[in-house]
C-alpha cells in the first residue's frame, strides 16, 4: 500500500487540530438559529389595517338622491396562528375583525362591501376560521372551517363573508376548490341578527382551473343554492335551483391587438316560490350573462398604456321575475387584491347583472412605478325596455327608452415605498375617485349626478 505524501499528512493534521467541530459538536459552536442569516421561525402575526376615506356624492350612492359628504374610518386588526410554523404550518387560525365609524352606505372602492348597510360606530368579527394544511402530508391540499370571505376576480359569483367548511385543491396545472355552508349571525355590534332575506340559505359551490398553457387558464364554476326558511311574509321570496357557467383567463399574449383576456358566462337555472296572504306562486327562473374583458398592454410607451374594452350582456327577461340575477352573496364588483377594487363600471354606480347591455373602452396608466390612472367610459342600454331598470334611482323608469345612461370613471392611485419599522414593514396608499353619470331617457327625470373620494390605507 503506498502512503500518503508530506503535503497530505500536513493537511489532515491541519484539520485535526483546529476544526474538531467536524468530528464532535463543540457545545460552545453557535447553533443554526443563532446564525446571522438563517430565517426567522414565525409562528404567529399581528396585521394592522387602517383605512380613512370621505367624499361627496348622492345618499347612500342612489342615483338622484340628495348629495352629502360622507367619510368612513376602520381599523382592522388581523391574527394568524401557525402550527408549528408558517413556512410549513400544518394548522393555521385565522382572526380579522374591524373597528369602524360609516357615515353613510355610499359605495368605496378601498373596502369590501357591508350588505347590512350598518351606518355609525360598530364592530364586526369579520373572520374566524381553522386550516388544515397538507392533507396526507400534500401541499396541494387543505380544508377550512368557520365563518371566511368568499371573493374572486369577478363578483358575480361570491363576493361575501359566512360559515362554510371548504376543501382547496392546488397545484401548479390546476387549481379548484369546493364549499358548503350558510350565513348564521352578521356578527355585528349593531347589527348581529340576519335580516329574514338572509336566513335559511344554504349554498354548495366550486370551481376548477386548468391551466392549459403559460399564463392562460381555463375552468367551469358551479353554485347550489336552497332557501329553507319557508313560507314568511316578511321572506316572501324562496329560490331554489342552480348557478353554473365556465370561464377563461390570459395574460402575455404577443399580438398586435391583445395582451390579455378574461370571459365571464354564467347562467341560472331554478324556480322561486313567492308568497303572500293569499298563497304561494311558483315562477320557472332561466337567465344568462356574458362578461369580456379585452386589453393590450404598450410597456415601451411612456406611462406604460394598457388599453382595456369591457363589455357585458344579459339575457332578455319578458317579465321582471325571470331572467339572470345577482343573489345575496353576489356583487358586481371588481376585485384586485392587491391594489384597489372598483365596480364593472364606476366606482359608485352599482350594476344589478340583469335585464343589461353595456360597452366600455378605457385606458390604464402608469405614470411611475408606484402610481397608476385609469379612465372608463361605458354605456349602459337595457334589454327590454319594459323590464326593471339594472342601477339603483329614485325617479320612475320611463318604458318608451332603453338607454340608461353614460358613465366616466376616473381611479388615481398613489403607493408608497414600503418602509421598515422595529422589523417590520408599514406601507401606505392613497385612491382619488370620481364618477359622473350621465342620466338617459331611461331614468325617467333623473339628473345627472356624481360621486368624488379620497381614501388612504394604511398597513403596518
Amino acid at each position: 500500500m503506498k502512503g500518503l505524501s508530506p503535503r497530505q499528512t500536513a493537511v489532515i493534521g491541519l484539520l485535526l487540530t483546529t476544526s474538531p467541530s467536524i468530528w464532535a459538536q463543540d457545545e460552545a459552536a453557535p447553533q443554526i438559529g443563532e446564525l446571522p442569516f438563517a430565517e426567522e421561525i414565525i409562528t404567529s402575526e399581528v396585521r394592522n389595517k387602517v383605512t380613512l376615506q370621505g367624499g361627496y356624492g348622492p345618499e347612500d350612492s342612489l342615483l338622484g338622491a340628495d348629495r352629502e359628504s360622507f367619510y368612513s374610518l376602520r381599523y382592522e386588526p388581523t391574527f394568524i396562528w401557525y402550527s408549528p410554523e408558517k413556512r410549513w404550518s400544518r394548522w393555521q387560525v385565522f382572526a380579522r375583525g374591524w373597528l369602524a365609524y360609516d357615515s353613510s352606505a355610499a359605495a368605496t372602492p378601498l373596502q369590501e362591501d357591508n350588505q347590512e348597510q350598518v351606518e355609525g360606530l360598530n364592530a364586526e368579527l369579520r373572520e374566524l376560521y381553522v386550516r388544515r394544511n397538507l392533507l396526507g402530508d400534500d401541499p396541494r391540499f387543505a380544508v377550512t372551517v368557520g365563518r371566511q370571505r368568499f371573493a374572486d376576480r369577478l363578483g358575480i359569483w361570491w363576493d361575501d363573508t359566512f360559515e362554510a367548511v371548504r376543501f382547496d385543491y392546488n397545484d401548479s396545472y390546476s387549481r379548484g376548490f369546493v364549499a358548503a355552508g350558510q350565513k348564521f349571525y352578521y356578527y355585528n355590534s349593531d347589527v348581529h341578527q340576519l335580516d329574514p332575506i338572509d336566513e335559511k340559505i344554504f349554498h354548495l359551490f366550486g370551481d376548477y382551473a386548468w391551466r392549459w398553457q403559460n399564463s392562460h387558464w381555463a375552468g367551469v364554476r358551479m353554485m347550489y343554492e336552497r332557501d329553507h326558511s319557508g313560507r314568511e311574509l316578511d321572506d316572501p321570496n324562496d329560490f331554489d335551483g342552480v348557478r353554473y357557467g365556465v370561464f377563461a383567463s390570459g395574460d402575455g399574449i404577443v399580438s398586435p391587438w391583445l395582451s390579455d383576456y378574461h370571459i365571464e358566462l354564467a347562467a341560472v337555472h331554478g324556480e322561486r316560490e313567492t308568497f303572500n296572504q293569499l298563497g304561494s306562486e311558483n315562477t320557472d327562473i332561466r337567465g344568462w350573462a356574458l362578461l369580456t374583458e379585452l386589453g393590450k398592454r404598450y410597456d415601451d410607451l411612456p406611462w406604460k398604456p394598457r388599453l382595456v374594452m369591457r363589455s357585458g350582456l344579459t339575457d332578455k327577461p319578458n317579465e321582471d321575475a325571470d331572467g339572470f340575477y345577482l343573489n345575496r352573496i353576489q356583487s358586481d364588483r371588481l376585485i384586485n387584491q392587491d391594489t384597489y377594487s372598483t365596480r364593472l363600471v364606476s366606482s359608485f354606480v352599482r350594476l344589478d347583472i340583469r335585464n343589461l347591455v353595456y360597452y366600455g373602452l378605457g385606458v390604464d396608466l402608469q405614470p411611475t412605478d408606484r402610481t397608476s390612472l385609469d379612465v372608463r367610459l361605458s354605456q349602459l342600454w337595457l334589454r327590454n325596455r319594459e323590464s326593471g331598470l339594472p342601477v339603483r334611482t329614485n325617479t320612475p323608469q320611463d318604458t318608451s327608452s332603453s338607454n340608461v345612461g353614460q358613465v366616466l370613471d376616473l381611479n388615481y392611485y398613489w403607493q408608497s415605498f414600503p418602509l421598515a419599522y422595529r422589523g417590520r414593514q408599514f406601507d401606505m396608499n392613497t385612491l382619488l375617485s370620481a364618477s359622473y353619470f350621465r342620466a338617459g331617457s331611461a331614468t325617467g327625470d333623473l339628473d345627472d349626478d356624481y360621486q368624488v373620494s379620497l381614501g388612504i390605507v394604511m398597513r403596518y
